[in-house]
Order: structure tokens, then C-alpha cells, then sequence
């Protein structure tokens, strides 16, 4: 009597551990085949909403040397933090309260220390990773405006230490009969603008 009440114990134990595990199996098959629904914004598009860490370097456009490359190795990763470190402190400040000590002081707070993402560019599209080049009349339109602001520079102290800044130019202590003048205005906007036209149309046609 004792050993048939033990034995139907020992069964029911068995039926019992076997359903477990079927219905553990079951979860596990239904999460697995379900996966939970993304995240929408009322209007319908995926919610970004949140807090994004940027914890790596990405250059915005990808470099040349890279042209056909959407990843850096880790090789290129470690080169690319040692020369990154290797920036630090690489303006020459010159004597202590002068020009070239505050702004060489200022740029290099400018200097990342994150360390190289995988990515070589963020920009993804177009494929090359590169800004498309700008239209011939946008590319006068830069020109117009780069030689309006070195101008204005020429009787700067900027130009006078040959500043990086002044590129192109040349100083002159006479300032510049074209603060006269009206500023280009926009014409950075419209470059851009004429820059994204001129994609919008790449892709209509391919």
C-alpha cells in the first residue's frame, strides 16, 4: 500500500515537472517568435525620445583615405587615438597674455579626447560618406562670401599675426572701405540649399 502511494506521488511529480517545462518551453517560443512592438510617437513614427550617450568620435564626412571603407578596424581605431592624442597642447601660445596664448588656450579645448567610433563617417547617404560638392553658382556664392570676411579681417590683429583664420588674406592697417557694404546675407543658406537641391535630383533620376 505504502509503496503504491509512493509510486503514484513519483508520477504525478513527473506529469507534473513535464507540463512545466512544456509551458517554459512555450514562453520561450512565443517571446522568442513576438518580439515586442517598437516604440511610436502618437503620429506614427518610431520614438527616439530618451537620453543618447555619444561616447566616440565620428568624423562628419569620411576622410579620402578611407573611400571605400564604412568601418574602421580596430587597427585604424588605435591609430586614429594615438594621433588624436598627440594634438594636445600642439598650438604654440607664445608669451603668457598675448593673442596667440589665449587662443591657443581656446583651441585646444576645442580637441576631442573621445575615442574613434566605428563608423568612418556619419553621413550615410550618399554612399561615399562625403558632402556632395557644391553647384558652380553656389560655389561663387562661398567665394564672394569668404573674400567679404577677409576683407573685414585685413586691419585685425587676426591678420597681422598671420592667424590661421586670415588664410588667403594679407593685413592691412587701413580697415577695409567694404564695411561700407551691405554683408552677403544668406549666402550660406543658399549654398546649402542648393547643395541639398542638387541631391534631391541625383536621387529622383537614379
Amino acid at each position: 500500500m505504502r509503496e503504491r502511494f509512493s509510486g503514484s506521488l513519483i508520477t504525478v511529480a513527473i506529469a507534473g515537472a513535464a507540463v512545466s517545462a512544456g509551458f517554459s518551453v512555450s514562453i520561450t517560443q512565443t517571446s522568442a517568435q513576438a518580439p515586442a512592438p517598437a516604440l511610436t510617437t502618437p503620429w506614427g513614427e518610431p520614438d527616439l525620445q530618451g537620453i543618447w550617450m555619444d561616447e566616440t568620435d565620428t568624423p562628419l564626412q569620411r576622410p579620402a583615405k578611407y573611400a571605400t571603407q564604412e568601418f574602421f578596424t580596430e587597427a585604424q581605431r588605435a591609430e586614429l587615438d594615438a594621433q588624436r592624442a598627440a594634438l594636445g597642447g600642439k598650438d604654440n601660445r607664445r608669451e603668457r597674455g598675448t593673442e596667440l596664448d589665449v587662443t591657443g588656450s581656446y583651441n585646444d579645448l576645442f580637441i576631442s579626447r573621445k575615442h574613434a567610433g566605428v563608423r568612418t563617417s556619419r553621413i550615410m547617404d550618399p554612399p561615399d560618406g562625403r558632402i556632395p560638392q557644391l553647384t558652380p553658382e553656389a560655389q561663387k556664392i562661398a567665394a564672394a562670401e569668404r573674400a567679404f570676411r577677409l576683407a573685414l579681417l585685413q586691419s585685425t590683429e587676426t591678420c597681422r599675426i598671420e592667424y590661421r583664420s586670415c588664410a588667403g588674406g594679407k593685413y592691412d592697417a587701413t580697415p577695409s572701405p567694404r564695411f561700407a557694404e551691405r554683408p552677403p546675407a544668406t549666402t550660406r543658406y543658399r549654398s546649402i540649399a542648393m547643395m541639398v537641391r542638387r541631391t534631391a535630383r541625383r536621387r529622383s533620376a537614379a
